[in-house]
């Protein structure tokens, strides 16, 4: 995202630069974010651009954001730009609030920037003149707003001959402007233009802020070069453009982040102390962030995509709005890249079901007026459009676009906030927040390795649809803590859930919820909490009881919950949310240790693209026996099948952790020395009874004979109390002929052998006789 900078005066020493723009998410979605500025008595027309300052006069790279007053409340206009020549630069056609305002909207976004999905789709980079169309500066242009094809007012600006303020905006590796990106799939890069010559800049990529304060801490979130050190770039004498990768894909995190530029004045190796933000060194755009990192939506139908939002600074999708909240709408086209530069009426009709939709595709707009929204092809979060202003009527509503402008909806064409359920409600009582791990709850703390940070409560915030994973022991007793708002009107109400876990509470006996200032909150006993280990997700439909009347409060989800079949134990004793996330599916209706740990063992032996290594039985994941087991990068080789070449210390500590996250009290045991071997099907390969065949043990895989073949000098598996998951080795034939082919009677190493009672007699060619050691437990810990 970039937009113009204005640069304060200050003392000749060089400026630290911080362009930090400012976003909402839904789930991870990037959209808009502003701040709302009160109008100046008289100002019935204000221009800014970016940053918030005001202005009439702009440079490419600007985005000008208009604030309009004292129109007729509740009313539709028409805005548009035009050139000297009369040609529309930008039209759109906006609603006022209850006041007669337009609150800031950006118009005309980046001026001059030309997104990615014009022109050819080279990966090479592209020329600055390719990305920006310079033919816009130098020219006078005029803001018109008409109602009902009559001018109703004007305001005239200029777009400047020349760039002067510094700017700064994310990109892809081409350098086309782009401000969201997908998670593990997407590079952000990040571009800048009048920077001062032969400078040496730091830039930061931090978690977006909407208003930095003076001695705010800057904490660089790419983690490229630890300790939180973002990269550097040095200019050259004459040069002021510069074009760096700024976080790899490998190493994005879901969330809105801005993007900070400093210019730094002392010497090199100096940066590491510790930066603070100066409200006065600060250049700030304030009405977007920098870029957004988000997970690729899964499949809707057909559709279906989140629309409707509210502002409240940041801007954020709801599902449930207050009778005296403004409804707004925007389409993202980071998720939605069809509709980039198509524009759409936009109608809020009565909720209608997918078969309803069948029979009566008729959009019958309950605002008065059906605004237009053109999805812009850059800009993935600042497209918010004011559809229905306070009050609203009470009731459940969709929200669709109407891209081929036919008064209908049409499915596969159109898009819908949403088919089944509803897109929207409007109560008196909205859910704002849902806590499942708080005091006395007994919810178990989870980390998020890719944000770095313990997952903290509420797990749900209506404001976004923030929605984070929550873990329970199974079984037992559980309930969640609801925060509600509530229009001044109410002072209580009996509250109730229906849906995913049986609901929460009932309409027989609904918990009784008292309202302060518009607050209120209360626990809910959860019916039917899942009574094995599972992976659970389901949503909850809200209900309320004022007198004899029961209304519709909307629906809460999809919220994530893991149960366990115990306390975590180490090294899961504050388990992964990757790690749960994969060992509840594995293990996903299983009651006891003892089977979930057989299902972790399976599915890793048989399923998750491991080889064993046949050239001298490295490891790939740790080291030794109380080394630390690299579990961010076992995940991210997990999810594509593919954690390739390993060995038995691998394999044994990462039955361990997965199963020690869903509470078994698993052991990595070490066994030296081992001995030659009966035939094993050592993972991901074939029969063998001479492991390093690969590696100078001559003779292939099985060697018929007890000379010149290998064994393990020494082996690792998995215990559970006493019984061996063998996680490498895998399959063992115990035929009467076990050193040798044909493996006549083959026999899983899951956990049905113990040390002495089968698994060494078994594993072990004896023949000529061998002193292996004894299995000794040693703990690691993992990163």
């Amino acid at each position: 995202m970039f937009g113009g900078i204005a640069v304060r005066a200050k003392s000749p020493r060089k400026l630290p630069l911080l362009f930090s723009l400012l976003i909402f998410s839904m789930g991870w979605s990037a959209c808009v974010c502003w701040k709302e500025r009160p109008q100046r008595p008289g100002r019935d027309i204000v221009l800014r651009e970016a940053s918030g300052a005001e202005t009439t006069e702009f440079q490419l790279h600007d985005s000008l954001l208009v604030d309009l007053d004292g129109l007729a409340p509740r009313a539709g206009y028409d805005l548009e730009v035009v050139n000297a020549e009369g040609e529309a630069m930008v039209r759109n056609r906006l609603s006022t609030d209850a006041r007669g305002r337009i609150p800031q909207t950006v118009l005309w976004y980046s001026i001059g920037s030309r997104p990615c999905w014009q022109g050819t789709q080279t990966a090479e980079a592209l020329p600055y003149t390719r990305v920006m169309d310079a033919s816009l500066a130098g020219r006078d242009y005029t803001l018109r707003i008409s109602q009902d094809g009559a001018l109703v007012r004007s305001a005239k600006f200029r777009v400047a001959d020349t760039m002067l303020r510094p700017t700064l905006f994310a990109a892809d590796s081409r350098g086309c402007p782009k401000t969201g990106f997908l998670i593990g799939e997407e590079d952000v890069w990040v571009m800048g233009r009048n920077f001062p010559p032969g400078s040496l800049l730091r830039l930061w990529a931090v978690p977006e802020d909407s208003e930095w304060q003076d001695g705010e801490t800057l904490r660089d979130r790419t983690s490229q070069y630890g300790y939180e050190l973002p990269p550097l770039v040095q200019l050259g004498p004459g040069e002021t453009h510069f074009k760096r990768l700024l976080w790899p894909k490998g190493l994005t995190s879901i969330g809105s982040y801005d993007i900070v530029a400093e210019v730094v004045d002392y010497p090199f190796g100096a940066y590491r102390d510790a930066p603070k933000a100066k409200a006065q060194d600060v250049i700030a755009s304030r009405s977007f962030s920098g870029f957004t990192v988000q997970r690729r939506p899964g499949v809707a139908e057909p559709l279906e995509v989140d629309i409707a939002g509210a502002v409240s600074s940041p801007f954020a999708f709801r599902s449930t709005f207050l009778p005296t909240e403004n409804v707004f709408v925007g389409v993202d086209p980071t998720l939605q890249p069809g509709f980039v530069g198509m524009s759409a009426g936009v109608y809020i009709v009565a909720s209608k079901t997918d078969a309803q939709w069948t029979v009566d595709k008729t959009l019958a707009d309950v605002t008065g007026v059906v605004e237009t929204i053109t999805v812009n092809g850059i800009c993935g979060n600042c497209w918010k459009t004011l559809a229905w202003s306070a009050p609203l009527t009470v009731g459940r509503y969709d929200v669709v676009l109407d891209f081929n402008n036919d008064g209908l909806y049409t499915p596969g064409t159109d898009l819908i906030d949403s088919l089944d359920p509803v897109g929207f409600t409007v109560a008196d009582i909205r859910v704002d927040q849902i806590s499942f791990n708080y005091g006395g709850s007994g919810a178990i703390t989870l980390y998020d390795h890719v944000a770095g940070a313990n997952v903290a409560a509420p797990e749900y915030v209506s404001a976004g649809h923030a929605i984070k994973p929550a873990a329970w022991v199974m079984g037992g007793s559980h309930s969640v803590r609801v925060r509600f708002t509530a229009t001044s009107a109410i002072s209580s109400a009996g509250v109730w859930a229906e849906g995913g876990l049986g609901g929460l509470a009932s309409s027989g006996s609904p918990v009784t919820v008292t309202f302060a200032g518009g607050v209120g909150e209360a626990n809910f006993t959860v019916a039917s909490p899942p009574a094995t280990v599972a992976k659970t997700l389901f949503d909850w439909d809200w209900k309320y009881r004022i007198s004899a009347t029961t209304l519709e409060m909307g629906r809460t989800g999809q919220h994530l919950l893991y149960t366990v079949l115990a306390t975590p134990q180490a090294p899961q004793a504050t388990p992964w949310v990757g790690t749960l996330d994969v060992a509840t599916q594995l293990a996903q209706g299983e009651t006891t240790a003892a089977g979930a740990t057989r299902k972790v063992w399976s599915d890793f032996y048989l399923n998750a693209g491991g080889l064993y290594d046949t050239v001298g039985g490295a490891p790939r994941y740790t080291g030794g026996t109380t080394q630390p087991f690299n579990l961010t990068l076992w995940l991210a080789n997990y999810k594509t099948a593919s954690i390739g070449v390993v060995n038995c210390y691998d394999m044994s500590k990462s039955v361990v952790v997965f199963a020690n996250a869903l509470g078994a009290s698993t052991e990595h045991s070490f066994t030296s020395p081992f001995g030659l071997l009966n035939l094993i099907q050592a993972i991901g390969r074939g029969w063998t009874n001479n492991p390093f065949y690969d590696g100078g043990c001559s003779g292939g895989p099985v060697v018929n004979g007890d000379t010149s073949r290998c064994g393990f000098g020494n082996h690792a598996f998995t215990l559970l109390a006493g019984q061996i998951y063998d996680g490498s080795g895998g399959r063992v034939d115990v035929d009467g002929d076990p050193d040798n082919l044909p493996a006549g009677t083959p026999r899983d190493l899951d956990g049905n052998d113990s040390w002495l009672s089968s698994y060494r007699t078994r594993v072990i060619d004896d023949f000529p006789a061998s002193s292996p050691g004894t299995p000794t437990v040693y703990s690691f810990t993992v990163y």
